[in-house]
């Protein structure tokens, strides 16, 4: 993808958190590591065990642009075929700038923003910022996140979500096995248009989600398989924003990385 933007009316959240990132690089860039990109196919695309696709294939390109050894900034592109989750929008992009803290013993600890912007879904673009600590232990990698989006009219009030990950190649085999879960939760504002907006990231209230997942590598291709589900009741009311597309589902994916 040749272009991103963040739109004006963004949280200043996420031009602070990028700013102050790019402030605390040092100049010299020749050590950063180089610019990677990627694309993948899936059969549908899930965030936090919730479609973002309606259920349906979508495809996703994601880059990330190394700015210093501890400063980058990550790009992403997805179609979302008309999602109700977010009005009808045909495109998702994202921004997320994100700064190393700490590394040291296996240790990392990083933190950023993630700036979600919606091509169709009018007002409903938001944005959030992320802490995350990793250990990398032989071919294992775990890692805790949180994520919280302020009180925002696009999502109906805040939202926090808090996670944890894990991820372990398998050695002398192209294998990596990988799960983990989060807990959704936040507050709503209080109106009707925001009881309507806050389904959209939380549609039955607070809820976990969990996934697992396997991936061959095949040189410059990935191949993978990847279970999802929520605690969200199978009784759910569609409205607005909500669908469906929230409960157990086994999608395939395939990765292309240039």
């Amino acid at each position: 993808m040749n272009r991103y933007l963040i739109p004006a009316a963004f949280p200043a959240a996420v031009a602070a958190c990028l700013a102050t990132a790019i402030l605390a690089s040092p100049p010299a860039l020749a050590q950063t590591a180089s610019p990677s990109v990627s694309i993948e196919a899936a059969t549908d695309l899930r965030e936090r065990g919730l479609s973002w696709s309606d259920g349906k294939p979508a495809m996703s390109l994601d880059a990330t642009l190394p700015l210093s050894h501890s400063v980058t900034v990550d790009f992403g592109a997805a179609t979302l075929r008309d999602s109700p989750r977010h009005g009808g929008a045909d495109l998702g992009l994202e921004v997320a700038p994100e700064i190393m803290l700490l590394s040291s013993g296996g240790w990392t600890l990083s933190a950023g923003a993630t700036g979600h912007v919606f091509v169709g879904g009018a007002g409903l673009s938001y944005a959030e910022a992320k802490s995350t600590l990793s250990y990398a232990i032989g071919p294992a990698q775990l890692a805790l996140g949180a994520s919280y989006a302020p009180s925002q009219k696009a999502i109906g009030g805040s939202n926090l979500y808090l996670e944890g990950n894990i991820a372990m190649s398998i050695p002398t085999t192209a294998l990596t096995l990988y799960g983990g879960g989060g807990y959704s939760t936040g507050s709503t504002r209080g109106d009707a248009l925001a009881a309507e907006r806050v389904r959209r990231l939380r549609p039955d209230g607070s809820y976990w989600d969990y996934y697992l997942g396997v991936e061959h590598q095949m040189d410059r291709l990935a191949l993978g398989l990847r279970y999802t589900g929520t605690s969200v009741g199978d009784d759910l009311a569609p409205g607005r924003y909500v669908d469906r597309d929230t409960g157990s589902r086994l999608a395939a994916y395939l990765r292309f990385t240039p």
